[in-house]
């Protein structure tokens, strides 16, 4: 079966890409796991607080790359029991990417895991830090 390009199928598919390019900006990226996020925005730092239960510094791995902050990584819990009457608890990979106003300082970025809870703090560049100026009268 040959799939042709007509101008709805095009235009089907540039809006999916969209949505895709949409959810990335919002930090809704595809995974199989859904991580909840907090972000603060002091004065000089962004701070991320993510709830990441079950999992070692080990297993999860964050990156930063000038605006954008991606956290990733995977539960794997071992089938303890065939015959589970309810299973809640996340199982598969996770990937949460956010891309922020002001560029970051990646190599300052702080990271701790304590608690099932994630916290991210990451100073932004100076520049980008708003400045306030005296207006002088003569």
């Amino acid at each position: 079966m040959t799939m042709y390009m007509t101008p709805y199928r095009r235009r089907y598919l540039r809006q999916l890409n969209q949505s895709d390019r949409t959810a990335n900006e919002f930090g809704i990226a595809h995974s199989d796991v859904h991580i909840p996020l907090d972000v603060l925005d002091e004065k000089d730092a962004f701070v991320l607080h993510a709830i990441i239960p079950g999992l070692s510094a080990e297993d999860i791995e964050i990156e930063i790359l000038n605006d954008t902050v991606s956290i990733k990584g995977e539960f794997n819990y071992e089938a303890e029991a065939e015959s589970y009457l309810r299973r809640e608890r996340p199982s598969g990979q996770f990937y949460r990417s956010l891309r922020f106003a002001s560029k970051l300082e990646a190599d300052k970025a702080e990271a701790k895991l304590e608690n099932g809870i994630l916290s991210l703090r990451i100073p932004k560049v100076p520049e980008a830090q708003p400045k306030s100026i005296k207006v002088k009268t003569r």
